[in-house]
């Protein structure tokens, strides 16, 4: 077995079926009602959990002799900032520290701050002045109603509009079609929200001109890269416009005024004013574990907790990515281009062996979960994943240095939904440069692009990119925006990545340049096997291969559309790969999903190292 390599069955058979809570005796407990100078007892709990945190930190200095277990009881947390954990909250090799939701109970830990006082107009509009933000002390670009994403003002309010012509640089500039920009107020405020086949842009409005029917930008459109100019994917590509100052005008739209702190929202059908549960977020990151090199944090444990409310400031030049959420550093003075990574509500870093299982992340600005550099055996277990501004979870870095690898972690029984609502690039599950990545039994649906993305290299040469796990996941319902992905992509050469038993389903046809995929082997991608997956209702070619090279595909279930093929060739020959025992079905059949896929079971960690760890070399 190679290293960090998990097979499905050790990681079923390392995990035990447990409750609806957690059932160890606890040593410290957390309630809502609690305060911080209490005891911690059940009868005396903390307030917070940055508290008990510390009071653990104690028993850590003195030597573990067991496994500690806080437990957290029911209700709102509401979070200043991220609850931030260093290696002097490790757990041992023999002995786990768990922060635990007590049985049957849903701990909700919110970076966002509660909006109250609003009254509702003539016209059926809740407004109502916010005076940090009219102080200039918080602004906000999401907003939450009774735990639904509200849409921030756009025009149009359904579907996009479509440009005339670039201007003469094909970036800062672009004539539209009569009636598409309106003479609103405040027209800097307004954001334009551009569609390139893989990737968005996002930038301001610096001025219009009403009678040329031109809009220049404050910043440019798309990355850096030549391949990213308005026009390069289409003649008259697809954008909308968003902020727009008298633009609530369609149940579920809001607009905040940052000038007068006036925030304006039209309720959907159902909701009132007097019971709403009304949430903008305050907090950029939620839950941090931070080690470092040669001091990880280890054996640390979050058990069936909630995380909401997350927030991600827009960049000062703009948004501009160029794949799976990374964009331009537009910071000025910068000598040369690089990408940076979009932010997680729960991000760990240098952690060993630790582990999120049942919880829950939702309502965040940009990412949801990140397992960054140094991050070994770590598990994400039955975990929902849900309306994330960004990435659902991010595993690896995009460098190759050995310092940055990640390695046999592992992403399963989790249900990853409704992804990249703000920044269509993103995908549910991004691996980048890791060896051994486990991505197994999840339901992953509802994405406006990819919805599993591995490897980040776009050329054959060598890479520690090695001996990833994509398998026996249900995805459907993805590439529901954007162009030029799939239900699984792939990048770069991956010796011993395996792309087994997935079925995938309800790809539609692209609405770019570039096709939409069950899988889409992309640039550079060799000695990947691809074996056992079922794909059908795909608009195009169930597999598509683009420069790749060196594939094995064999076994696989492929529906192919009618005056379709199976599989598509784009600057590649089909002789350089292995074919065996494929069957390929022309029509429409459908088949039964996977089952035992998502959160389903409750799934117990194993003992030191996380759930399902069979080996853990990279210790």
């Amino acid at each position: 077995m190679p290293a960090g390599h998990i097979g499905i069955g050790v990681l079923a058979a390392a995990c035990v079926l447990s409750g609806a809570g957690w059932s160890a005796a606890a040593d410290f407990h957390v309630a809502p009602d609690g305060r911080d100078d209490a005891a911690g007892t059940k009868a005396a709990p903390f307030a917070t959990l940055s508290r008990a945190r510390d009071a653990v930190r104690a028993l850590i200095a003195a030597g573990l002799k067991r496994d500690v277990t806080v437990e957290i009881a029911g209700g709102r947390y509401e979070l200043d900032g991220p609850v931030v954990f260093g290696p002097a909250d490790s757990g041992t090799a023999e002995h786990a520290v768990t922060y635990a939701a007590a049985a049957g109970e849903t701990p909700v830990f919110s970076g966002g701050r509660t909006i109250r006082g609003l009254t509702r107009t003539a016209e059926g509009r809740w407004t109502g002045r916010i005076d940090d933000v009219a102080a200039g002390r918080w602004r906000f670009n999401e907003l939450f109603v009774n735990g639904r994403r509200a849409v921030r003002a756009r025009y149009p309010n359904e579907g996009f509009h479509r440009l005339v012509k670039p201007g003469s640089d094909q970036r800062t500039s672009f004539t539209f079609r009569a009636g598409d920009v309106g003479p609103w107020k405040h027209l800097t405020d307004v954001e334009v929200v551009f569609l390139h086949d893989w990737s968005t842009s996002r930038v301001r409005v610096a001025e219009v001109d009403a009678k040329a029917r031109v809009v220049t930008l404050r910043d440019p459109i798309g990355s850096a890269a030549a391949h990213y100019r308005m026009t390069h994917f289409e003649p008259h590509p697809r954008y909308f416009l968003e902020n727009v100052a008298g633009g609530v005008d369609a149940p579920g739209e809001w607009r905040l005024d940052v000038r007068t702190g006036e925030l304006s929202y039209l309720p959907r059908a159902g909701e009132e004013l007097s019971s709403a549960e009304i949430v903008a977020p305050a907090s950029e990151r939620l839950l941090a574990v931070r080690g470092r090199a040669g001091r990880p944090v280890r054996n640390l444990r979050f058990v069936g907790l909630t995380f909401e409310h997350c927030a991600f400031p827009r960049p000062a030049h703009g948004y501009a990515a160029g794949q799976a959420g990374f964009y331009d550093d537009r910071t000025k003075g910068k000598g040369r281009f690089m990408r940076l990574r979009m932010p997680a509500a729960v991000e760990l870093e240098a952690a060993v062996g630790c582990v999120l299982q049942r919880c829950r992340v939702a309502h965040v600005g940009a990412a949801a979960v990140s397992l960054r550099r140094g991050c070994r055996d770590c598990r994400v277990i039955g975990c929902e994943i849900a309306d994330a501004g960004g990435n659902g979870v991010m595993v690896g870095e995009t460098g190759q240095a050995p310092a940055d690898m990640a390695a046999g972690n592992a992403v399963t029984h989790c249900r990853i939904h409704d992804c990249g609502a703000t920044f269509y690039g993103c995908v549910g599950v991004w691996v980048g440069i890791t060896e051994g990545t486990v991505v197994a039994r999840n339901e992953i649906c509802r994405l406006p692009y990819t919805g599993v993305s591995v490897g980040w290299q776009w050329n054959p040469r060598p890479t520690p990119c090695r001996d990833n796990r994509v398998e026996a996941n249900h995805i459907h319902h993805v590439m529901g925006v954007l162009s030029d992905g799939g239900g699984i992509y792939t990048l770069g050469r991956q010796p011993g990545t395996v792309l087994k038993g997935n079925s995938i389903h309800d790809v539609p046809r692209n609405a770019g340049r570039a096709e939409s995929n069950g899988m889409f082997i992309d640039e550079g991608s060799s000695e990947v096997l691809i074996e056992g997956n079922t794909i059908y209702a795909v608009a195009r070619s169930p597999i598509r291969f683009h420069k790749a090279l060196r594939d094995t595909i064999r076994g696989n279930t492929l529906v192919v559309p009618p005056g379709g093929r199976a599989f598509t060739f784009n600057a590649c020959r089909a002789e350089t790969m292995t074919f065996a025992g494929n069957r390929i079905i022309k029509g429409r059949e459908a088949f039964e999903p996977l089952s035992d896929v998502g959160p389903g079971p409750e799934y117990r960690p194993g003992k030191a190292g996380g759930a399902g760890t069979a080996r853990q070399p990279h210790r």
